[in-house]
């Protein structure tokens, strides 16, 4: 490949609805799976305890749509953290930042055997051949970017991924700038050389704009946007590439 020019160091990528598909349906394991693992994150709590606070914390985190449940975008009006505070104080628990922590993650459900967007992985990889250092810059609810990397690492994405920086990490969701801002301090670049990538005008695209930054937007799993202000738009992952491909110049 030839390149003509560089004006970019650096690709934040969000993930639902972009490299991950907006919603997956819930498996028969799930809630098994879940209550296990939180389980092991009270370890000291007796077991009928425990069966009732699991209850009411999966209650008051139940999405409004039961075959939405493992979504990728956040539909709850209280943040993950918001809840399981409330919900330890309620059951006369310690809600100190560790065990909030903890019981955020065993909440997360494991990937597994789910599939990301088709082209994700070529997106990403691409991204790193034409010299960027990728950076996951996304929305979540249960997950932080520990969650993320065993995600990733199960999906053999991994190794085309340079950082994460999610919103329970950044302390705000998308689109408040410090999911944006966090991913800046770590990549240690003005906000001109980075391109983020998205799905959502008012999340991804919106916010990079006003921080200085070149934009993608795509639409792999949503309606063709009527208008957008992103200097790219893409219907595929593949496009996507293409357009990162255009910006760098190379020809």
């Amino acid at each position: 490949m030839e390149r003509r020019t560089r004006a970019l160091e650096v690709a934040l990528i969000d993930v639902g609805g972009t490299l991950w598909p907006n919603a997956w349906p819930l498996r028969a394991t799930d809630g098994e799976g879940r209550r296990a693992r939180l389980a092991g994150a009270l370890p000291h709590l007796p077991p009928s305890k425990l069966e009732v606070f699991v209850d009411d914390l999966l209650e008051r985190s139940r999405f409004g749509d039961e075959a939405r449940a493992l979504t990728t975008e956040v539909v709850l009006p209280d943040d993950a953290a918001t809840i399981v505070t409330h919900c330890l104080s309620a059951h006369g628990l310690d809600p100190d930042a560790a065990t909030v922590a903890r019981i955020r993650r065993a909440m997360a459900l494991p990937i597994g055997d789910r599939n990301p967007l088709p082209g994700a992985h070529e997106l990403l990889a691409e991204s790193h051949a034409l010299g960027l250092r990728n950076v996951i810059a996304s929305n979540t609810y249960w997950r932080d970017a520990q969650s993320y990397w065993e995600d990733f690492r199960a999906m053999g994405m991994a190794q085309h991924i340079d950082a994460i920086v999610t919103s329970n990490d950044a302390g705000h969701l998308k689109p408040h700038p410090a999911v944006f801002e966090m991913a800046l301090r770590w990549a240690g670049v003005p906000a001109d050389r980075c391109v983020v990538i998205g799905n959502r005008e008012e999340n991804d695209i919106d916010p990079a704009l006003a921080l200085g930054m070149q934009t993608i937007l795509v639409y792999p799993d949503d309606p063709k946007p009527t208008s957008s202000r992103a200097h790219a738009v893409a219907p595929d992952l593949w496009a996507c590439a293409r357009a990162l491909r255009d910006m760098l110049g190379f020809a």
